[in-house]
């Protein structure tokens, strides 16, 4: 099963906390070659992920497109994630 278009997510100003407009989402730690696993992380039911590698909260934020986040430096782009 492929993911199309998942947004990507990365923190290279190591702030604790990342408030993001998408569910379902990539975090690639900081940008590359300083990234650890790019991993795909779901919310579900809560409106918090944290990453099990870089310890990044990711808090959802309806308002938010997926393009766009808390602090704006964060977004990486789009990620084509293949779980075949």
């Amino acid at each position: 099963m492929a993911r199309e278009n998942t947004p990507a997510y990365k923190n290279d100003i190591g702030v604790p906390v990342i408030k993001i407009g998408a569910k379902g989402f990539v975090c690639i730690g900081c940008t590359p070659p300083n990234d650890h696993p790019h991993i795909y992380l779901t919310m579900n039911s809560s409106d918090y992920k944290l990453c099990l590698y870089c310890n990044t909260r990711y808090e959802y934020d309806p308002t938010l497109s997926p393009q766009y986040t808390q602090p704006p430096e964060c977004y990486h782009g789009e990620s084509h994630i293949n779980n075949d």
